[in-house]
């Protein structure tokens, strides 16, 4: 895990690494929950994109984006996120504030 997120760390800036939480899951993937409210949404697009590519593993993201004071992100993350490793984006059925982004 440590590795990991040293990797992260040497990409995103500090602000970026702020915004997220890793843990490691039993099949050896990592969960990172990332939180991207008050983000412009081309600055969560480059920062989902960033995670993706930067983990080495399957990764399963939660990304915190709200929907209270709109739905940008949102729909970003529905349709705009188009990185090859991405093989399923999940809206949170309990939270409408929260997707779920699969990648392998």
């Amino acid at each position: 895990m440590n590795t990991t997120m040293s990797r992260f760390s040497l990409i995103l800036t500090k602000e970026e690494m702020e915004r997220l939480n890793f843990k490691e899951t039993k099949d050896g993937g990592i969960e990172i929950t990332a939180n991207v409210h008050g983000l412009k949404v081309y600055q969560a697009k480059r920062l989902i994109n960033n995670i993706i590519n930067i983990s080495k593993t399957d990764i399963k993201m939660n990304v915190i984006h709200g929907y209270n004071h709109g739905t940008a992100i949102k729909e970003m993350i529905k349709n705009d996120i188009t990185n090859s490793r991405v093989y399923d984006i999940i809206p949170d059925r309990h939270n409408m504030g929260v997707t779920h982004i699969f990648a392998a």
